[in-house]
């Protein structure tokens, strides 16, 4: 039996999986944004968890004393700046937080390398001058994932797909003793301490290092041979093309499980755009009432054209002063064309990252997580404007079904293909109709937009 923790922007989710049974709980969380600030409070975290916990265990009828291991993915790049005791210092910065700008300038120019406001290396930069009494304190500078690990276990880690991607020890200005200690995604990092009776739980239950939940959502899509590609809608939407570690390609990261790379693209907002419409203009609407309402309109939304970059954009074009974008709005178009133009922007977002993997990567099958995954329309569309079939997975929480498989790689040490060929299963495929050769002629005018306004953006 296996428990699996996934601290998501939104709420925190926790799955049991005994066998081939599943129990799933989600506790909302709050997020603090204002201008370039998206923080979240880490005691939100903890709170959750022991809600989470409690509840499952119940509703499961399983004795905590019965799990043989736990694992955690988290929202990221997110940090949280702890003292030697691990009490949070700062309230998170999330992977949403922009107020590292002037820092990452001066790394892109510095390094001659490509820093994103988001990155871990930027926003550490930004504690130190921004905070200087809280860098002083500091004892390690933890993912939220990992804030919880030390909650539970009393160890500060970073797993090493994360610790791939960050860039820190090349920054000079960052003092190394202030990283935490390097560990492989799948391994066992420490047992569950006298303080997780808090959480529901007992001494001696192995944790297991987890990861970032784009990766382990890759791994909850079955994404672990070369080529496979998966994309996970949430609040962003990340896509995902798994490749064998011998192979060279610029701007791959780790896997969580070993020999393979991930190439991702990470997109600021994906099911967020559908979020926000709902809570605007759509209140009234359901799963179903969502694909009724998008039927109303025809493949191409009459014309209208929606740009998703509501929180700025990450893949392809990187600009966090890019905004969202209606394009040709007339008095005929209806609440539903607005809404079918919502998903097929962000199925042109898509495609157009896509089209910007290296030279030689191409997927030919797309399978989807993540609760965008959920909406037979959003899929269809996505089959049609991308040219790739679509598969829905049964298990739609790919965190969570990931961080699952780690627990288990962890503790039986079988084949990580053997575990993703008995627990992840294909639901319903979605192939490209013939609205392909309208969206052919769109994609044309939607790649002209960004650019034509850019500097209106400003």
């Amino acid at each position: 039996m296996y428990l699996s923790i996934d601290i998501g922007t939104g709420s925190l989710k926790a799955a049991l999986m005994k066998g081939t049974e599943y129990w799933i709980d989600q506790v909302p969380l709050s997020l603090t944004q204002e201008g370039l600030r998206a923080e979240q409070d880490p005691s939100l975290w903890l709170n959750a968890l022991c809600t989470a916990v409690t509840r499952l265990l119940k509703r499961s009828n399983i004795a905590a004393e019965k799990l043989e291991a736990i694992a955690l993915s988290s929202h990221s790049p997110s940090l949280v700046p702890v003292d030697k005791e691990g009490e949070a210092l700062l309230p998170c910065l999330t992977w949403q937080d922009r107020r590292a700008l002037d820092q990452a300038e001066r790394l892109n120019q510095e390094l001659g390398e490509f820093f994103d406001p988001s990155f871990f290396e930027p926003k550490i930069l930004w504690i130190k001058e921004r905070e200087p009494q809280i860098y002083a304190r500091t004892k390690a500078f933890l993912q939220p994932k990992d804030f919880v690990i030390y909650h539970l276990t009393g160890e500060m880690t970073i797993d090493r797909a994360a610790a791939r991607f960050s860039r820190a020890n090349q920054v000079r200005e960052i003092d190394l003793d202030k990283l935490p200690r390097q560990v492989n995604n799948w391994d066992i990092v420490g047992r569950t301490s006298n303080l997780s009776r808090r959480f529901g739980l007992v001494p001696g239950i192995p944790v297991v290092a987890g990861g970032i939940d784009a990766y382990c959502e890759a791994l909850g899509a079955g994404l672990v041979e070369d080529g496979q590609f998966g994309e996970a809608t949430g609040t962003s939407t990340c896509l995902s093309l798994c490749l064998d570690e011998s192979k060279e390609a610029k701007g791959a990261s780790a896997h969580v499980i070993p020999g393979r790379s991930l190439y991702i693209m990470p997109m600021s907002v994906g099911g967020g755009t559908l979020k926000w419409f709902l809570n605007t203009f759509g209140s009234d609407l359901d799963f179903a009432g969502i694909e009724h309402e998008v039927l109303q309109s025809p493949p191409g939304a009459n014309g209208l054209i929606f740009l998703p970059y509501l929180s700025g954009e990450r893949s392809p074009i990187w600009d966090e002063q890019a905004k969202g974008v209606f394009f040709g709005i007339t008095s005929s178009h209806t609440r539903a064309d607005f809404l079918r133009a919502v998903l097929e922007g962000t199925a042109l977002a898509t495609r157009h990252s896509i089209e910007s993997l290296p030279g030689g990567l191409t997927p030919t099958i797309v399978r989807a997580t993540g609760g965008g995954s959920r909406v037979d329309v959003w899929n269809q569309i996505k089959a049609d404007v991308t040219g790739l079939p679509y598969q829905q997975l049964q298990i739609t929480d790919g965190a969570l079904l990931g961080g699952l498989l780690l627990a288990a790689f962890a503790a039986e040490k079988k084949p990580i293909a053997d575990l993703v060929q008995e627990n992840v299963a294909v639901k319903r495929e979605f192939s490209p109709q013939g609205s392909s050769r309208i969206y052919a002629e769109i994609y044309d005018t939607y790649k002209k937009l960004y650019p034509a306004t850019k500097e209106l953006m400003r």
